[in-house]
This record gives C-alpha cells, structure tokens and sequence, in this order.
C-alpha cells in the first residue's frame, strides 16, 4: 500500500508560486482524506528537492486509522492529476475540484511549464496553459512511454520508512528523477548516498523530450567507480608507439602553433 505523495513544479519556479502550490496540495490533500474518513492523519513532508521543486509527503495515520484509508488518499490524489491532466471531470466533491483547479492555477505562470502529480505507481503531468490551443492546457501528444530500461545518476536523496524512495540526478539532462525500490530490496541503497550508480527499472520518459521521469519497481542499482583527478597519468604508454611516430606532446605543440 502507497503513503506517500509528490507534487513537483516544472520550470523556473518563484518561491511565491511554490508557496501558492503547496497551501492548496495541503487542501487537497485535507478534501481527500475527508472523502476517504482519514482524517486523523498526519501528513509529514518527506523529502524536498530543488531543480523541479518538488515535495513529497507521508501519512503517518494516527488513532488507529487504518493505513487502507491512507492508500486510498494517495490513490484519489493521483485519480485528480490524471482528471486534471485529460481535462475531464473531476470524479469528487467540489471541495476536491476547487482546491485541485486552484493548484494548477500555478500554471498560468509564463515560468512554469507544468505541475506533476505523482505516487509510488504512476504520475499525472498537467502542462502550461497554452494560447495557442484557445487558453486550454496543451497535453502530450502520445501517452507517456514506460519500458525496462535504465537511468545512470548520482543519488541526491534517500527516504526510508516502512518503504524506499529517492532521487538520482541524471547525468545527461541534470534533473530529479524519483525512483521506488521493489519491495524488500531496500538493502541495495546501502552506502548509495552521493554516489554515481545505474538504476535499472520500469522508466517512464516524457513523450516530447525523451527525459526520464521516473524509474519502479527498481530491480537493479549498480554504483559507478568514479575517476581521481590524477586517473589520467594511467593511460601513459597503455599503447606503444612506433619507432618513428610523432611524440603527444610534440603533436600537441605542434598543432597548437598552427593555430
């Protein structure tokens, strides 16, 4: 069962927005647990992580709430994002809709390209409002693509209760990409921290830009030796030279004095 929830904000992100964003993801989040009879849960922010500004949050249930109540939360909030991002009818309460349609109000923002509603399971990505279309919000031309493959990182951020999420950093596009572990597996982010490391799992990518924006079920983390500032010196004389070939050094003086 899922208890955590992320919001993330895409594009240059002023504090002031972020703020906006966050105070109704808190009334969505209180309209939802009222819809699913938990409101006797306490809603933890979990991790924070700059770049696509994005926050996640746990339920921590308390007075014996049961956690089936919480999951339910996590799944109507994702059920909203995708509402949301087909721009269909919100299947809740007016409650809920005012306070989601308030959320991506963010959106008219010219520096924010698109707000994230995401789980341990999926994520729904509503885009900017676009002139273009009629003042509607433009969505991905093709459903957002997941298969088996790999994303290669240093991890940023770990969070560890009950189960595990953190953040790798892609080294290609230098963006936040959250990642699950398969459940029990948790030992394999051991002494991760900081470190480069091949994340191997089910990778949704972004229909446009081919951008990683998740990676589940993780199956595989393999860390990545990293080069000392020196490593080069290695590589001298690792081919020979033939007797009568240019030195590097020569070569390099060389073409450097043509120029």
């Amino acid at each position: 069962m899922s208890d955590t929830v992320t919001l993330a904000l895409q594009g240059t992100v002023p504090l002031s927005e972020f703020s906006t964003a966050v105070a109704h993801l808190h009334g969505l989040i209180g309209a939802l647990a009222a819809e699913a009879q938990a409101g006797d849960v306490t809603w933890q922010i979990e991790a924070l992580e700059g770049g696509s500004a994005s926050m996640t949050a746990r339920g921590v249930a308390e007075n014996g709430v049961p956690p089936e109540r919480i999951d339910r939360v996590v799944r109507d909030y994702l059920e909203v994002g995708r509402a949301l991002e087909q721009r269909t009818t919100i299947p809740y309460p007016p409650a809920v809709r005012r306070e989601a349609e308030a959320l991506v109000e963010v959106l008219k923002s010219a520096r924010i390209e698109e707000v994230r509603f995401e789980t341990d399971e999926s994520e729904a990505i509503v885009r900017q409002v676009s002139e273009a279309h009629g003042g509607t919000r433009d969505t991905p031309t093709t459903q957002r693509r997941g298969a088996y493959g790999a994303v290669t990182g240093r991890v940023q951020t770990l969070t560890s209760r009950n189960s595990l999420r953190f953040v790798v950093y892609d080294h290609i596009h230098d963006r936040a990409v959250p990642c699950y572990l398969v459940e029990g597996r948790e030992d394999m982010m051991r002494e991760m921290w900081n470190r480069m490391a091949h994340i191997e799992g089910w990778v949704t990518r972004d229909p446009e830009s081919e951008r990683p924006r998740a990676v589940r079920r993780v199956t595989r983390v393999t860390p990545i030796t990293e080069a000392e500032p020196r490593d080069y010196l290695r590589a001298r004389e690792a081919l020979p030279l033939a007797p009568d070939a240019e030195l590097p050094e020569h070569a390099i003086r060389r073409l450097r004095n043509a120029g």
